[in-house]
């Protein structure tokens, strides 16, 4: 079936979620850009178990309408220290090329435009930038030079509370199930991988319910069932979050969700 179907002329990682492309045909950049393309990706919001991705802007070499080679990520650390849809510092949504040809990048984030130009030889080769440096999200002190545990920021487990009806276990599962490490949960894309919601998803963690009662029962019925109308701006929520949940899965995410919410068992 495939063999009769048009190859891609290129091709990115999933979930980058492209909101933008550009064709440079200015002269400001060296030779190797003119005729490639630039693609500005917004950036993930569920990716999981892969982390979150995105969240800059690639140029795409081509040549006669095909790849010349590797894309390269062009500018990046644009989200800052974490790549989230409620967490990211900015996030490239279109692309504009001037009449001196430099490259506009702008962001819907906070509304900021960047105006990129090229100083330097004719002749210079396409570069990736460099790895973003980034504050960390808790300290303006330098991170351990080791580097930071992916796992930093997360509720370590042992200090939650455990509803009537549930065990230690099944809050166990739901934190995996919440950060989409099993049974391809997706509710970290929305709600954030600290609860503290997102353009996506409310906050799970303020004590505001919005719709519902936020008990260990109302949470399961409002897992299931889905919201299809939110009192807030987000998005309607999917029944199971849009994953292939299962009754026991809804119960341990609900469990999750009561014991982060509920620091205090109360």
């Amino acid at each position: 079936m495939c063999a009769g179907k048009q190859a891609p002329v290129a091709a990115f990682p999933g979930h980058w979620a492209p909101n933008d492309l550009l064709s440079y045909a200015g002269k400001a950049f060296p030779a190797g850009y003119q005729g490639g393309a630039f693609v500005a990706f917004h950036g993930s919001w569920n990716r999981a178990p892969e982390p979150q991705g995105g969240y800059n802007v690639v140029f795409q070499p081509l040549a006669d309408g095909k790849s010349a080679g590797p894309f390269i990520v062009f500018a990046d650390g644009f989200a800052g220290a974490v790549k989230e849809p409620g967490r990211a510092a900015f996030r490239p949504s279109g692309l504009a090329m001037g009449p001196d040809g430099a490259l506009y990048i702008s962001d819907d984030t906070h509304g900021r435009i960047w105006r990129v130009t090229y100083h330097g030889a004719a002749d210079a080769a396409p570069a990736p930038a460099p790895a973003p440096k980034v504050a960390g999200v808790n300290s303006g002190e330098p991170g351990p030079p080791e580097g930071t545990h992916p796992d930093a920021g997360r509720t370590v487990l042992a200090s939650l509370p455990v509803p009537a009806g549930a065990t230690a276990e099944q809050v166990a599962l739901g934190e995996r199930i919440f950060h989409g490490e099993a049974a391809d949960g997706t509710c970290a894309g929305c709600h954030g991988s600290d609860a503290n919601g997102s353009p996506q998803g409310p906050s799970l963690v303020s004590g505001k319910w919005l719709d519902t009662d936020g008990t260990f029962v109302g949470l399961r019925h409002t897992i299931t069932d889905g919201v299809p109308k939110p009192k807030n701006s987000s998005p309607p929520m999917p029944p199971r979050g849009g994953a292939p949940l299962t009754d026991a899965d809804v119960t341990a995410v609900a469990a999750y969700v009561w014991a982060i919410s509920h620091p205090n068992g109360k």
